[in-house]
């Protein structure tokens, strides 16, 4: 179904892409994310009539998640944060082929692959090699991202939860699945994301990518120091922090 609406893809890469997942969880009804991949920035949300979302400054390197019901700016920032792993992370790719009955992207088949840390399974992806590469670039950004924030409280973690494909992925090698190309399709126990719909000549209205005036904005560092008071909406000293 997928490579079907891929298969009229162009190699060229286009200055704005608009990218349309069907997301499974576990216990939870299908829903959709929607990326949006500029030269600059990057759009997370739910689609055409999405309330919140969240934004990453490719430049600064910055993620801002909005929210507009609680009008609220909450923003993670890069750390510089060294960690090793718990124990030695092994990885290892297996290549399951070309899927042979699916139509050419970009003149390339398909191919699956299947990522495994420490001879654990950790998930399964079907990417194209060579298709979407701004997107490519800039959501391995964005992991990478998630990742350093990941370190600053990596030692916080009981050891029955240091999963070897958990960390791997979160933690010590995000960017793992992005590896082959883009993925079209990609799933692990309890998750799934297929992508359904793309538009590689989207023309994103401006204001998509605005932080709204006035909202009560703070970061993820400020939230585990304890410094924001959610109540009076408003960042607290460190002295008052401390002594409260």
């Amino acid at each position: 179904m997928i490579v079907s609406l891929l298969a009229s893809a162009h190699a060229a890469a286009q200055e704005s892409e608009m990218l349309l997942f069907q997301d499974k969880e576990e216990g939870l009804d299908p829903y959709l994310t929607r990326i949006i991949v500029t030269p600059t920035q990057i759009r997370f949300d739910d689609g055409e009539n999405s309330k919140s979302y969240t934004l990453y400054d490719r430049a600064t390197h910055i993620a801002r998640t909005v929210d507009t019901r609680e009008r609220t700016v909450l923003e993670l920032h890069p750390k510089q944060v060294k960690v090793e792993p718990p124990f030695a992370l092994k990885f290892r790719v297996k290549e399951l082929g070309e899927l042979k009955d699916a139509p050419k992207i970009m003149g390339k088949t398909p191919k699956h692959y299947q990522d495994y840390t420490n001879d654990k399974l950790c998930f399964d992806v079907i990417t194209v090699e060579g298709l979407m590469p701004q997107a490519v670039k800039a959501l391995t950004e964005f992991r990478e991202l998630l990742a350093s924030d990941s370190k600053v409280t990596f030692n916080n973690m009981p050891a029955d939860l240091q999963d070897p494909c958990t960390i791997a992925m979160d933690t010590f090698a995000p960017t793992r699945y992005l590896q082959h190309g883009f993925p079209i399709q990609e799933w692990h126990p309890g998750y799934s994301r297929t992508l359904v719909n793309y538009d590689e000549h989207f023309k994103p209205d401006p204001k998509l990518f605005e932080i709204p005036q006035g909202y009560f904005t703070f970061t993820v560092e400020q939230i585990r120091n304890g410094d924001v008071d959610m109540d009076k909406r408003k960042i607290r000293d460190q002295q008052s922090a401390k002594s409260g």
